[in-house]
């Protein structure tokens, strides 16, 4: 069985606390972008644009996804891919 102890490496609580706050604030900044591109679709801009824009967009959109997956799985298991 291993024994839980005391981690003083590169990722120590103090590091982890600025992680937790890192993590919020990329949140905060991805929860505005999509609320920017929210407001454009809704305005109609989104019938407006070119089959290649929209699937541009589209792939910006899961781009954001993934990245919030991958830095939710980061922050949670702690070691960096």
């Amino acid at each position: 069985m291993l024994a839980a102890t005391f981690d003083l490496g590169i990722e120590s609580m103090r590091s982890h606390e600025y992680s937790v706050g890192i993590f919020i604030f990329m949140m905060i900044a991805i929860a505005v972008f999509l609320g920017i591109i929210l407001s454009f679709m809704i305005k109609g801009g989104f019938a407006r644009m070119k089959p290649g824009e929209r699937v541009m967009i589209g792939m910006i959109v899961l781009g954001v996804i993934a990245a919030s997956v991958f830095a939710a799985v980061q922050l949670l298991d702690g070691f960096l891919f």
